[in-house]
């Protein structure tokens, strides 16, 4: 047996006292989104302001850049600021994965980049996820900017802290919670948004309406040809609306710590679906789209929803042509990805079903045939009205 020092009372090893610390780190995330037509050219200035970075760097895919890259960096010249390095990707969610993520850290490691600077995140919610996950990563964590520049980036993905890539198993699987240090917008770049990519977005705003707010609900629903014909005024204030309304939520519960979340609303069986098809061909507003027709027929079928209501919900998806937006869907094949799912939310699934405009439920895990059924009825109720129109 040891001792300790001459004259020390052996200390016997099964009656050594326990020893031990709390450690305690407090975490407050606090930034400014600002919404504004024409942001874009002052973007550099913004930052600039908001944000004491000695140098920038921005992150875009190739198409962002074509089409927008020069009016962000002519804000730059125009403030008398350095213009920022650039780093491209792919567009699309192909670039979303490990491999581009880890390319791009070596990318900032040979630029040279360093604590001190600002990566600006400049593209749509592929951007914000990659570009956010990897100012989460570089150097133990960086400062970010995002400046979105889809409609699904503008409202939902450039907010919140969420970052992540895909893996072939699972949608996010691989991320982290770090928030930017300011969200710009600016809904004139919505202008150059194909039909695809506004309905994706659409599909967030529908989501965040059905689960916490009947007058968003409403606008969508008296907005549509203003929302469609691309009226700034009109996207900016349902961008506004629905993104605030997305950190409301987001705020009760901000690190997830309750995998029982509202948000999670078309996204069980949307996500799911994405993985099925490899993130080809299909948006991610679309398959939330799909999602949240599935839990709405699932409600409907539980008797747990007004008949009005359920109609409403779909009605409003047909509106914006997300009654149909991938083709036929397999739906044994999304359900089958499901295991991925509940291994990401802490092996349990949690279905959020509406049951009104504006108010959800959250039901445990549901049986596998009852999960089929919807994908059923929605299928038939989307070959029911074509059968109607050729009759």
């Amino acid at each position: 047996m040891s001792t300790l020092g001459s004259g020390s009372t052996p200390i016997s090893p099964t009656h050594r006292a326990a020893l031990g610390f709390t450690v305690q780190v407090p975490r407050e995330d606090s930034y400014s989104v600002l919404l504004e037509a024409g942001l874009v050219h002052r973007t550099g200035s913004e930052l600039a302001r908001r944000c004491d970075a000695r140098r920038h760097v921005v992150l875009t895919d190739e198409r962002v850049a074509d089409l927008h890259l020069e009016a962000l960096l002519a804000g730059y010249r125009r403030a008398g600021l350095s213009e920022p390095d650039l780093l491209t990707v792919t567009p699309g969610e192909g670039s979303k994965t490990i491999a581009v993520f880890g390319d791009l850290l070596e990318r900032l490691a040979r630029m040279g980049f360093d604590r001190r600077g600002l990566l600006v995140c400049f593209g749509g919610g592929v951007i914000s996820d990659l570009g956010g996950f990897v100012a989460s990563a570089y150097m133990r964590g960086v400062r970010y900017a995002n400046v979105p520049t889809t409609l699904i980036g503008q409202l939902d993905a450039s907010v919140g802290g969420k970052v992540a890539v895909d893996s072939p198993q699972a949608k996010n699987l691989y991320g982290a919670f770090h928030h930017p240090v300011a969200v710009l917008i600016d809904p004139r770049l919505l202008a150059t948004l194909g039909p695809r990519d506004f309905r994706s977005g659409i599909a967030e705003a529908i989501k965040v309406a059905v689960i916490a707010s009947p007058q968003l609900f409403a606008r969508l629903q008296a907005g549509a040809d203003r929302l469609r014909a691309g009226d700034v005024d009109e996207l900016a204030a349902v961008v506004h609306e629905a993104a605030r309304l997305k950190m409301e939520l987001i705020a009760r519960d901000p690190y997830e710590a309750d995998l029982r979340r509202p948000l999670n609303f078309g996204h069980t069986l949307g996500h799911p679906l994405e993985t099925d098809r490899a993130y080809v061909g299909v948006r991610h507003g679309e398959a939330v789209a799909v999602g949240m027709a599935v839990a709405t027929q699932l409600a409907r079928s539980r008797g747990t929803i007004d008949e009005d209501d359920a109609s409403a919900i779909l009605d409003l998806l047909a509106v914006y042509g997300l009654d149909d937006p991938v083709g036929p869907v397999d739906g044994p094949g999304a359900v089958a990805r499901l295991a991925e799912i509940r291994m990401i939310r802490g092996g349990a699934l949690n279905f959020v079903l509406p049951r009104r405009i504006g108010d959800v439920e959250i039901v445990a895990d549901l049986d596998e045939a009852e999960l089929l059924a919807a994908f059923e009825r929605r299928a038939a109720e989307i070959v029911q009205p074509a059968v109607e129109a050729r009759a």
